[in-house]
């Protein structure tokens, strides 16, 4: 492992602003990157290097102008390929419809355009993002240890940011697909509150889990892309007026005085591995002597919770696919084939009362939020697991300290807080009430201030090819 000085959106924003940094030269340094350690890494669906270098001289152009648009101007970035860019092939990372090529642009992507970013690529993903990659476009690998997972269904951008590959990727998540690979990876990630940022153009894997969030390499980082991409869209159904992100609310907080943590005494330490414990609760103990009042929780109903996510997430995943599934499932990968056809068992009443026992669950959570500020835990039980055990088991009733986010619609970020004595990297997840982005991203910068766990990155030696290394 190496620790140094990373780039940051934040920093390299601040010398794009002074003209101190050419976009131009920028996006040429990540592209090369892309270049050099794509084929191993596999972070990628699609490179599209000739629209960035364009973007990039655009963007060098107003900024020389006098037309700088913000902290996104000229800053290479990725978007998972479930996101619809116009001209660009948009494959799921399924081989459904592997050719298609939409002709218009999600609103996340076109709020990214109008913020000056650089598109450098479509990442790779789970297949329709979930369960693992389809066969034909094979793994990406983690920057950690290449025979690892990294962490899905938004693999690619943990990898390629992790790998600087990106300053920034954009992904999904229905169950913990940002957060995931961002626990797995080492970054930061983050999901929204349900409803503040559109998923208009974003192919669905559940309509009511699903949010769209960044991944990047600190939270001062996430709360800059969240401020570009919020805010009400009516195209999309889901979203919530009066939804955008003032940057006012992230605050460089100097410690956690006042700050209230709730530390759950079940469920999210009741089955995970000793190392993630001991790492998480050292966190917490950082937090502590950082002035954070630690308040134990007792949460109730998580197993059911749990269930109920599962129903709500196979019964929407069926819904949509079901002519795909009818007329051309071949071209899913065979774990997701089955997957997604075990969402036709579940019964209309057991929907209705997993969407019943959502409607409890806020109430309770919103009781607890009475009590505490934020609710802290692993982001995961384990580190990253070897891709072949994973090939082997993907028990889809595993743990999941993720998804009461999802099911519930409430903000939550992922940041690294330690490493296992294999150097993986292990995710701390800090949960907030409904639009509290604000607060979880400060409380999750001053934690980063104290520490230097996102500071400390891989050895990139592993990322090259045998030819690479010869040279």
């Amino acid at each position: 492992m190496e620790s140094n000085n990373v780039m940051t959106i934040a920093e390299t924003a601040s010398s794009i602003q002074k003209k101190q940094l050419s976009p131009v030269e920028l996006t040429d340094y990540f592209l090369q990157r892309i270049e050099r350690f794509e084929p191993v890494l596999n972070s990628f669906v699609t490179v599209t290097a000739s629209l960035a270098k364009e973007q990039a001289k655009q963007a060098e152009r107003e900024i020389m102008d006098g037309n700088y648009r913000g902290a996104l101007h000229g800053i290479p970035i990725s978007l998972k390929d479930i996101i619809a860019y116009a001209g660009y092939p948009m494959t799921n990372g399924s081989r459904i419809d592997p050719e298609y090529i939409p002709d218009f642009h999600a609103t996340v992507a076109q709020k990214l355009i109008d913020a000056g970013a650089v598109v450098t690529g479509k990442a790779h993903l789970h297949e329709f993002a979930f369960r693992g990659p389809h066969p034909d476009y094979g793994w990406t690998r983690n920057p950690w240890s290449l025979e690892r997972v990294p962490g899905g269904s938004s693999s690619g951008a943990g990898s390629a940011v992790q790998a600087s590959l990106v300053l920034c990727s954009i992904g999904t998540d229905t169950g913990g697909s940002i957060r995931n690979p961002a626990s797995y990876c080492g970054v930061a990630g983050l999901k929204p509150t349900y409803g503040r940022v559109s998923r208009y153009g974003v192919s669905p894997l559940s309509w009511s889990l699903d949010h769209i969030g960044p991944l990047t390499r600190t939270c001062e980082d996430a709360a800059l892309v969240l401020q570009a991409i919020a805010g009400y869209d009516g195209k999309d159904d889901s979203s919530v007026p009066g939804s955008d992100f003032d940057i006012r609310s992230f605050v460089k907080l100097e410690s956690l005085k006042g700050i209230k943590v709730g530390l759950p005494t079940s469920y999210f330490f009741d089955d995970v591995d000793g190392d993630v414990e001991a790492a998480v609760r050292a966190a917490v103990q950082v937090m502590e002597r950082s002035g954070a009042e630690v308040i134990p929780v007792d949460l109730e109903w998580m197993e059911e919770m749990r269930t109920a996510h599962r129903v709500i997430l196979l019964s929407e995943a069926y819904a949509y696919h079901q002519q795909n599934l009818e007329t051309s499932a071949d071209g899913y990968g065979p774990k997701l084939r089955l997957a997604f056809e075990m969402g036709q068992y579940f019964t209309s009443a057991q929907y209705i009362q997993a969407q019943r026992l959502r409607t409890v669950m806020r109430a309770k959570f919103n009781e607890l939020f009475e009590k505490v500020d934020v609710l802290v835990s692993p982001t995961n039980p384990t580190a990253a697991k070897l891709i072949e055990e994973h090939e082997r088991n993907s028990n889809m009733m595993a743990p999941s300290f993720t998804g009461p986010a999802n099911f519930l619609g409430l903000p939550a970020l992922s940041i690294p807080c330690g490493f296992t004595p294999e150097g993986l990297p292990i995710g701390l997840q800090i949960m907030g009430r409904p639009f509290a982005e604000g607060e979880i991203l400060s409380i999750g910068h001053c934690f980063e201030q104290q520490t230097s766990w996102n500071k400390t990155r891989p050895n990139e030696e592993i990322w090259m090819t045998e030819e690479q290394r010869a040279v």
